[in-house]
């Protein structure tokens, strides 16, 4: 398990922060950087996109998150805005619908949308704009079943709009005949709407591209923080929320500019990032082998060596950014803050001057265990300029990131302030820079008790601001820090000035390795079929695109080998690898994400062969073949007959606890939720392999691969994603070797919260 986290709310009455010591600190210098992503949901040959989640999260995360920093003067940060990310946004939301809205009336001109756009762009923008009545089988599908379908939200949002909890429960136990038309109707309305940020539901808000949102005559707050509707939709309202949606989403990339930290003129409060275009795992796609220092004993796919492609990577970027921003990037994100020495001299060759990484990786480097709160210089033989690499505090950037999902937000907030506190020294002449990374959009989901984490962010920008008056604590960008500005009284910290690293550990911000995306089987083999099409693509003969050149005309020879390599270049994302393999599964199935990999690779051919060009005949075959076992969970592993494969009844006696729900097992297997607690349901109800309903005994049955280790555990009746209440040996987990014989059913019986078991 790489994850656990046990989170027991605590209540931080006061702070009294100037009384912590007799002597004064320091002032502490606080870098704090939002890391904002979405994979590419492109299909290039339909030249649509096969996920809704630029256009949710744009809506739920993208703005406010810059916004709510401009309501705090003295508060300075960094956002990190992928590459992938705004093409999607600016190519596919923005400048498709732009045409089609009429921001006065509110509404998409339908007919002359669907003409030009229909199957182009986001199909629920095509489902929203299409009569409920005239649904097809396939609409239906995407609707209710799709893997990214509407009911496809975490059950902390769900809760807090009732009506649309009872649209989904309804459907998960009469299926989609039991849904009339009106209630249809309201499912593709609520998938726009439930994923609007708070402040668009409760006010009206006037936004940085000059247009306001405002749907307050569409929804009410009750007094318990859930929402309503406050009629019944009409096809005109569905038509109306995507016009909502496009204001909202032409406002991303306003604001930012808006907000964005000027290092020339000293103004901004808001300094903007990328990271390797279709963000890449880089030191691997420049050399894989780089697997064989931080995973010695993981079984390595054949050598990815591509240097060029790493180089292309950061090139492709810079390139788009600047064309966004109008300025090049002082900085980069690499990709799950995946570095290696090898990769310092790509930065350096396109002027980013820091980088930044996790500090489990600042241990390995050399010389090793140096202090997490100052940024480091980085200079070897062909890297004469050097890059200047902060390194995450771990334990702060999660708290954010789960622990506080539990809190109230005036709480997670004083609580963040103490730990920052701890870095502060009276006795230190350095200063001292604390870097605080994380995303910027998934947290948000699962605060339970404050909704998007809104009141937790503004208490924190809050405290920050009074920090900042007391001489406490700075906010800072990684550029203010090293370069200096005079007008916050913030002095340089030259390259030059900084404490040296001889040497780089490869890694990424999840173990200092890259066990998540190289060396399962899934991953290798993946891995496999990546280096077939990078070769297949070399020896065609098409030579990789400028990246400084505009893209071809469309139909030509040159835009279809462009689209090959932007293909191939796409492969490369880390996103598709993420997926693979037993260490992650995602909450719809991991097959949209093969589907993806796999489709982009055949666009490589399929465009080569375009320009005339002859490629050999390859099949990719899927790498995830979806094993349904009795609970109705995904498996998500490679492809395995029942014959590889035993039963496994899991018993668990809960006679001595109060169960007010179920019981949920969880472990290290996608079948038992991939550690995500109270996901994968237990019974007592006779059925799934119980023996006796009621007793208090819950069971499930559950279709186990063999010769592999299952560590689990069980929860009760908690939240999904929350592990109170969970049985309390965290250190030591459950554990089961599968060493049967094929076609063989085990049990086991466990008693909760104690760790005894027998296996029969």
């Amino acid at each position: 398990m790489k994850y656990k986290y046990f989170v027991l709310p605590i209540l931080l009455t006061s702070l009294l922060w100037s009384q912590q010591q007799e002597q004064p600190k320091k002032l502490l210098y606080l870098n704090i950087i939002w890391h904002q992503h979405q994979p590419l949901y492109l299909d290039p040959a339909k030249d649509q996109l096969q996920g809704p989640w630029v256009r949710t999260h744009g809506t739920k995360d993208y703005y406010d998150m810059a916004a709510l920093i401009g309501k705090y003067p003295k508060i300075h940060c960094t956002v990190n805005l992928t590459s992938s990310l705004l093409y999607q946004l600016d190519d596919y939301y923005v400048k498709r619908l732009k045409p089609f809205v009429d921001i006065k009336k509110n509404r998409i001109d339908k007919k002359r949308f669907l003409d030009t756009w229909e199957g182009k762009t986001d199909p629920w923008i095509d489902l929203a704009l299409k009569p409920t009545e005239e649904f097809t089988g396939d609409d239906l599908a995407l609707l209710l079943s799709n893997p990214w379908n509407a009911f496809a939200i975490s059950s902390v949002m769900m809760d807090r709009f009732p009506q649309y909890k009872a649209l989904k429960e309804k459907y998960a136990n009469f299926g989609a005949s039991a849904l009339s038309k009106q209630e249809r109707r309201e499912i593709k309305f609520w998938f726009y709407l439930a994923y609007f940020d708070p402040d668009f539901l409760e006010q009206r808000v006037a936004l940085a591209n000059g247009m306001t949102v405002d749907v307050r005559d569409l929804i009410k707050k009750n007094s318990d923080g859930t929402y309503i509707l406050r009629k019944p939709i009409t096809e005109l309202d569905c038509n109306r929320i995507i016009a909502e949606t496009y204001k909202i989403l032409s406002a991303i990339i306003p604001i930012h500019k808006q907000l964005m930290y000027h290092q020339d003129t000293y103004k901004g409060q808001i300094e903007i990032i990328t990271t390797p275009f279709y963000h890449p795992i880089l030191p691997l796609i420049y050399d894989s082998d780089l697997e064989k220092i931080c995973q010695p004993n993981d079984p390595v796919p054949s050598r990815f060596h591509y240097p060029q492609d790493a180089d292309a990577q950061v090139e492709k970027a810079v390139v788009y950014y600047t064309q966004q921003f109008g300025v090049p990037p002082s900085g980069m994100w690499p990709a799950e803050g995946s570095v290696a020495n090898d990769i310092l001299p790509i930065f350096s060759k396109y002027h980013i001057n820091w980088i930044a990484t996790d500090e489990k990786i600042l241990t390995r480097s050399k010389p090793n265990a140096q202090p997490k709160y100052y940024p480091y210089a980085l200079k070897s033989d062909t890297n004469a300029n050097g890059v200047v690499v902060v390194f995450r505090e771990t334990e702060i950037s999660d708290k954010i990131g789960f622990t506080y999902q539990t809190f109230k937000g005036e709480d997670a907030a004083n609580d963040f302030i103490k730990s920052v506190l701890k870095y502060a020294s009276s006795t230190s002449t350095e200063d001292r820079l604390l870097t605080v990374i994380l995303d910027g959009e998934n947290a948000w989901e699962s605060y339970r008790y404050d909704n998007d984490g809104k009141e937790f962010l503004n208490a924190m920008y809050r405290k920050l601001t009074e920090l900042d008056d007391a001489g406490q604590i700075k906010t800072v960008t990684p550029t203010e820090y090293i370069e200096g500005n005079p007008k916050r009284d913030i002095p340089d910290h030259p390259m030059q000035s900084l404490p040296k690293l001889q040497w780089l550990w490869p890694g990424s911000w999840i173990n200092a390795d890259f066990d998540t995306w190289i060396g399962e089987d899934e991953e290798n083999r993946a891995w496999e079929y990546l280096l077939t099409a990078r070769n297949d693509l070399e020896q065609s003969g098409i030579k990789a695109p400028d990246p400084t050149a505009l893209a071809p005309k469309k139909g030509t020879t040159d835009w279809f080998a462009y689209k090959a390599w932007e293909s191939m270049y796409a492969a490369e994302g880390s996103d598709w690898f993420w997926w693979y393999g037993d260490d992650q599964t995602a909450p719809g199935g991991d097959k949209p994400f093969d589907l993806a990999f796999i489709t982009l690779l055949k666009n490589v051919y399929n465009f080569a062969q375009e320009t005339g060009i002859e490629m050999p005949s390859r099949e990719f075959l899927p790498i995830i073949v979806d094993n349904t076992n009795a609970s109705g969970q995904s498996q998500g592993t490679m492809a395995q007959s029942t014959k590889d494969m035993v039963t496994v009844l899991f018993q668990v006696d809960a006679t001595h606890i109060q169960v007010p729900k179920s019981v949920y097992i969880v472990g290290n297997l996608s079948v038992l939720g991939n550690w995500t607690p109270n996901l994968i349901k237990m019974y007592d109800d006779g059925t799934h392999g119980d023996e006796k309903k009621g007793d208090g005994i819950w069971s499930i049955e559950l279709l186990i691969p063999l010769n592999i280790k299952v560590e689990y555990k069980y929860t009760n009746s908690g939240y999904e994603g929350v592990w109170v209440p969970s049985e309390e040996f965290s250190a030591n987990n459950r554990e089961l070797m599968i060493t049967a014989k094929p076609g063989d059913r085990i049990s086991t019986k466990d008693k909760f919260g104690v760790k005894l078991k027998l296996i029969q």
